[in-house]
């Protein structure tokens, strides 16, 4: 269902509806299914948030995000794209990647937090990823997560019913 705030402006938010798409492994394909949750879209309530900036589901409630609805529309491109990426661990058994992005002409400094786990189902191998959240990080800010695992590698491993441990 689309956010339509309190001047009435409505935000769309079909293109975070769940999808899936085939990746190529050295032990054969495997489906990923994407979810996203709403903290790609919305931020902490602050005290200024007025009750037609709310965005509430069955577990929570928080505010509406411009900023983050605008750059939520790269992420179904930024996650079929994370075959040829490499990302870190973050907290709370996530995982991280860092994308430069350019949103109207601004270079932007995204990160892409998510988890993965094996979800069995008829015909063939397939990964669960929910984007958990997703906002622009300051450029002179230390880079979220340690370490780094391919997300090959981080997916190979989640199927073989391994979870990658972090650096110490």
């Amino acid at each position: 269902m689309p956010h339509k705030n309190a001047a009435g402006d409505v935000y769309p938010l079909n293109h975070l509806h769940p999808f899936r798409f085939p990746l190529e492994l050295e032990r054969g394909p495997v489906t990923i299914s994407v979810a996203f949750a709403m903290h790609c879209f919305t931020r902490g309530i602050q005290s200024e948030d007025t009750s037609g900036d709310m965005y509430q589901d069955a577990r929570e409630k928080r505010t509406f995000c411009p900023e983050r609805y605008q750059l939520s529309r790269l992420l179904p491109r930024l996650v079929r794209d994370l075959a040829s990426a490499s990302c870190r661990f973050a907290k709370s058994g996530n995982y991280v990647t860092v994308e430069a992005v350019d949103l109207n002409g601004n270079r932007r400094v995204y990160g892409v937090f998510f988890n993965v786990r094996q979800w069995k189902h008829e015909g063939g191998p397939r990964i669960l990823l929910t984007v958990q959240s997703a906002y622009a990080l300051s450029p002179t800010q230390h880079q979220p997560g340690t370490g780094k695992i391919r997300f090959t590698r981080l997916i190979e491993l989640t199927l073989e019913g391994v979870k990658p441990k972090p650096p110490r």
